[in-house]
């Protein structure tokens, strides 16, 4: 089951990317569109923080999740 986003999580969403620049960390494209992705996935826990944020773009969010791209963001 999804979990509800609160206002914080929001915002340290957006504060990640704005941070980043709007820069995706795999392919360096810059759009306003891009995501915030949690390092430590929300779901299991991972904190409402820009500690916890990369910013992706959709293309490359997507291939992620589906094991396209394989790459330890942790290290980054």
């Amino acid at each position: 089951m999804l979990q509800k986003r609160s206002s914080k999580h929001i915002k340290a969403q957006r504060q990640g990317k704005e941070e980043a620049g709007y820069i995706c960390l795999l392919c360096s494209k810059q759009e306003k569109n891009n995501h915030g992705h949690h390092i430590i996935k929300y779901s299991e826990g991972g904190p409402a923080s820009t500690n916890n944020i990369v910013t992706m773009c959709p293309e490359c969010h997507t291939k992620y999740h589906s094991g396209e791209i394989n790459v330890d963001i942790g290290k980054f």
